[in-house]
This record gives C-alpha cells, sequence and structure tokens, in this order.
C-alpha cells in the first residue's frame, strides 16, 4: 500500500508524517490478497480549515482510499490535528471491513 502524503495551510513535519504512517501502514492488512494484483493507494491530505480560526474544528484531514472498482473518501475535522487523523482511521476502517465483507458475500460458489 502506497501512502502519499498532501500538506494544506499547515507546515510539514517530519514527526507528523512518521504518524500518519505510523497510524494508517497497518490499515495494508485489512485489505489482504487485494495487495497482490492491485496496489492501492491512501491519498492523506491534512489541513487547517481557515487561516483565521484559532479555537474550534480548525484541522482537517482527508483520506481518499483507491480500490479496485470503489473508492473510500473519508473527511474529518477536529481542533487537534492528532485527534483528526485518529478519527478519520477509525471511520475508514469500518469502510474497508464493509468493503471487503461486500467483496466476499458476492463471490458465487463453485
Amino acid at each position: 500500500m502506497k501512502i502519499i502524503i498532501k500538506s494544506t495551510q499547515i507546515e510539514s513535519s517530519s514527526a507528523l508524517e512518521d504518524y500518519i504512517q505510523i497510524k494508517l501502514a497497518p490499515l495494508s492488512k485489512l485489505i489482504g490478497k487485494i495487495e497482490e494484483k492491485f496496489n492501492p493507494v491512501l491519498n492523506v491530505e491534512v489541513a487547517r480549515s481557515t487561516k483565521h480560526h484559532h479555537k474550534g474544528e480548525v484541522y482537517y484531514v482527508e483520506l481518499t482510499f483507491i480500490l479496485p472498482r470503489k473508492t473510500i473518501r473519508i473527511e474529518q475535522y477536529d481542533n487537534q490535528i492528532r485527534s483528526a487523523i485518529d478519527k478519520a482511521k477509525n471511520r475508514l476502517k469500518v469502510a474497508l471491513d464493509n468493503y471487503k465483507e461486500k467483496k466476499i458475500t458476492r463471490r458465487r460458489p463453485r
């Protein structure tokens, strides 16, 4: 699984990029055999929603996971960047479980 990180209106630090890699890399275990045939791409965008706000949900995380026949897109706003990443990861995990479950139930018996 390839993870592409983009920062908008926020300085990208190596600590933040390492945090994203550590948190999102285990998701590749959920897709299993898809990785053998198709190289999935996870696009991560980390941004500030506005420049002038300092309180409230000012951080924005968008996860776009490109899979065969499906693109999963998750948006998450929060007041702290790391908690926004964690919440987006949990939502993506649920979406991947649903994708995997649908794929298994659609198989035809031989």
